[in-house]
């Protein structure tokens, strides 16, 4: 079953990081939204409802203006009226899988922050859903720090400057997973 979803979760980032690569986006929210929802329930099947609850307050939250506007309900495009679900969701999760709860929360600041496009953000929630361990969130960790360091050295040498990069974020979630694999296969 490991295989199995290890499979389509590399076809799913493989197809969306070419995209990613090529047009800076991704067709169709439908993208990332679908494996979502299909990694919610996969990880409610696991047996761990409440890291689901978070990544669906947080995405509710960040479409918080479409809510507001579908229901005509002004008070719901204010993040401060979806603070005590954020912390109840925040709360319930920490209890049982705590780092990937923070990383949940994390991905969605970077979202909010505007660091991360929402693709990126979401396909970081969808794949902390499959995969919740403390090794894949190193595993994401080292990526993006030896993708950050390697663009500064270029920079340094190319341009005789440090700047920020822009990074797609999904062909990184991609090289992630992929460490994730090999780390497990040779522990």
């Amino acid at each position: 079953m490991d295989w199995i979803i290890f499979g389509l979760v590399v076809t799913w980032l493989g197809i969306v990081s070419w995209f990613d690569i090529r047009r800076s986006e991704i067709p169709h929210s439908a993208w990332v939204v679908i494996p979502l929802l299909g990694a919610g329930l996969y990880r409610i099947w696991q047996g761990d409802w409440t890291l689901v609850l978070l990544a669906a307050v947080v995405a509710a939250v960040s479409e918080r203006y479409r809510v507001s506007q579908a229901f005509g309900w002004e008070e719901l495009s204010r993040i401060i009226t979806w603070l005590p679900l954020l912390f109840l969701g925040a709360f319930l999760s920490i209890q049982s899988l705590p780092l990937s709860a923070l990383a949940t929360i994390g991905f969605w600041a970077a979202w909010e922050l505007k660091w991360w496009g929402g693709a990126d953000a979401v396909g970081a929630m969808t794949i902390i859903l499959i995969y919740p361990e403390i090794t894949f969130i190193l595993a994401f960790l080292i990526v993006h720090a030896i993708a950050a360091i390697m663009l500064t050295i270029r920079s340094l040498v190319k341009e005789k400057t440090v700047r920020v990069h822009r990074i797609p974020g999904l062909p990184l979630l991609f090289i992630a997973v992929i460490s994730l694999q090999i780390v497990n296969i040779l522990a």
